[in-house]
């Protein structure tokens, strides 16, 4: 296939070996546009930098042998000393065990107004255990920025938001005392403690590495960690930033948008070769109405994409906001004969539900369930009927429903390699595609607003773009026909 006017575009600003970012729509054609800068530039050595083995692996198999494709880990478990990575075999101790050493207590702790979820919810016990577990999460934030040190901001995130604001600060700073002592544990040959693969990529992030390439291709960089965007920012070699800005979704664990936050040469990729220009312009009004884009996705002229009522008895793939809306439309799949495969945090998911179960019996949950701070089901139901937009009402009203062991049945069975249909949420559908896609009514919106107030916010219209995305030839967007319609899109739909 000959390169598009953008591809050429691309590789004329790589031949000419400044760092840049390519900023790739979906389904433009990344994988294939990193391939001929590889190939154009086959005079000097590259680096293709993915986030996992996986894509590793099969990138590797599509680049000449002038581009080695690694993950960010392995670089740094190669370079950093034998004893370090040694310890990742010791025992991991118990949080009851690291609790001990560090001297680490339960706290009756003041629960914010904002979060109190009964009258008698205003203090909750935050246990020594889990004091634990947030001095080591601490450590998993910092290892993840690009400070040198610990900081009390760090501390700070690894301890839940329904604490009152001061408790939460003086809790911090406790935590922070042990998480200093636990990450010199790590870096002493003779510690007592496991080393986790984030503690070495620090360590070798934290020793000014050098990468011994010409030029480094690192892909989905919209997901960076700040402790990855910090390195190749440090790198003398020629770095090409790739990926959607649009499809940054993964905010919430600290993962910084290199292709916003990077002040370097830019190109683009508009031209989608997934889908034509129906779910483009589908995709456009979320772009250019509400992400404030200027440039528009263009769809592939030789495929025929279409807004159109897909029947469920049909569709390929259900793309839901939440795991529980997920969930429910699986069980309701089953009942029309279909046999779907559920694509969702199941493991979470069945968790929850099994709290659930010890609400009902009247068994206290641990601290971080969903259902902490209420005492019975009745306080559950009165709540998610008197809380607008809360998180639980779904699930709530899903158990209600179905019943427990027949939602924990189902989960158990939905891994199966035999299906006809796929069931997910959006978080989980970023890089996978499918021919008919019907969108759940879950996604968060708001239905009336004020004149200049959007009906999304950004990060919920990057998740409704990634989830609109996935179609290649039918897409469903009935269950959001008011959503779509408020921000500018009122094509008809045809019957699929």
């Amino acid at each position: 296939m000959n390169p598009t006017i953008e591809q050429k575009s691309a590789i004329g600003l790589a031949v000419q070996g400044g760092s840049f970012k390519v900023n790739a729509y979906a389904g433009t054609g990344k994988t294939s546009t990193l391939k001929l800068i590889g190939n154009a530039k086959s005079y000097q050595n590259g680096m293709y930098l993915a986030f996992n083995k996986a894509i590793a692996t099969e990138a590797q198999s599509k680049f000449n042998s002038n581009v080695s494709c690694k993950t960010f880990h392995s670089l740094a478990f190669n370079s950093v000393p034998r004893w370090l990575t040694g310890k990742l075999s010791k025992r991991r101790l118990m949080s009851n065990q690291l609790a001990a050493r560090h001297g680490l207590e339960s706290y009756k702790v003041p629960v914010a107004l904002i979060k109190q979820r009964s009258p008698e919810d205003t203090t909750r016990i935050f246990s020594s255990k889990h004091m634990a577990n947030a001095m080591v999460n601490t450590v998993g934030y910092f290892c993840r920025s690009n400070y040198e040190e610990i900081q009390a901001a760090h501390a700070y995130a690894a301890l839940p938001d329904w604490m009152d604001d001061t408790y939460r600060a003086e809790l911090a700073k406790i935590i922070l005392n042990a998480a200093q002592e636990y990450w010199h544990d790590i870096l002493n040959p003779t510690g007592l403690y496991r080393l986790e693969h984030d503690h070495y990529l620090k360590y070798w992030a934290l020793s000014k590495p050098v990468i011994h390439s010409d030029f480094i291709l690192f892909d989905e960089a919209q997901d960076a960690d700040p402790i990855m965007l910090n390195v190749l920012n440090n790198q003398s070699a020629q770095v090409i930033y790739v990926g959607d800005r649009h499809q940054q979704i993964y905010a919430f664990r600290g993962a910084v948008n290199a292709m916003q936050s990077l002040d370097i040469a830019e190109t683009r990729l508009s031209q989608s070769f997934r889908f034509g220009q129906g779910i483009a312009d589908v995709a456009n009004k979320i772009l250019l109405n509400v992400l404030d884009e200027e440039i528009p996705l263009i769809g592939f002229d030789q495929i025929d994409s279409s807004v159109a009522i897909i029947d469920s008895a049909v569709a390929d793939a259900f793309i839901y906001r939440t795991n529980a809306a997920a969930l429910s439309n699986m069980v309701e799949l089953v009942k029309i004969g279909r046999e779907p495969r559920i694509e969702i945090d199941t493991a979470s998911m069945i968790r929850n539900i099994e709290d659930a179960k010890k609400i009902k019996a009247g068994i206290k949950v641990l601290d971080g369930s969903v259902f902490e701070g209420f005492n019975n089901w009745e306080d559950v139901t009165e709540y998610t009927e008197s809380v607008t937009g809360n998180d639980l009402k779904a699930l709530v009203s899903l158990i209600d429903k179905v019943g427990e062991n027949a939602l924990i049945e189902s989960l158990l069975k939905s891994s199966s390699q035999d299906y006809d249909c796929v069931v997910t949420t959006a978080h989980k559908s970023k890089g996978l595609e499918f021919n008919n896609v019907k969108l759940g009514g879950d996604f968060f919106y708001k239905q009336a607003t004020e004149p200049g107030v959007p009906v999304l916010t950004e990060d919920e219209a990057r998740l409704l773009y990634v989830a609109v995305t996935r179609a290649k030839k039918q897409l469903d967007i009935s269950a959001l026909n008011p959503l779509f319609r408020a921000i500018g899109y009122t094509a008809q739909e045809k019957a699929a």
